[in-house]
């Protein structure tokens, strides 16, 4: 199956997403309002106060997909990243 890399960006303050087989849910308010296949994701970005499930978050860093972390006014905060791989020497070497 080919990859989509959306970036999915959390707004709303107070939201929860945690992990659903191999789906990320993402609650607000106490409802239910979004469901999306891990595939169709290359990167989350939450703003302001947003909630992760360490499964979730788990599952993002196997999947390859990065989470980024927002102050409400946009200022970074932390990444969360799967570790990349690559031979440091190899590409001092290309440079």
């Amino acid at each position: 199956m080919k990859r989509v890399l959306n970036t999915l960006y959390v707004l709303s303050q107070g939201a929860s997403l945690k992990k659903e087989g191999e789906a990320i849910a993402v609650k607000a308010g106490g409802e239910g309002k979004l469901r999306v296949p891990i595939i169709s994701i290359g990167s989350i970005v939450c703003f302001g106060n947003a909630l992760i499930s360490p499964a979730l978050i788990g599952f993002c860093a196997r999947s390859g997909v990065s989470i980024s972390f927002m102050s409400t006014h946009g200022r970074f905060l932390a990444r969360v990243e799967s570790p990349t791989a690559g031979n440091v020497l190899l590409r001092r070497e290309q440079y």
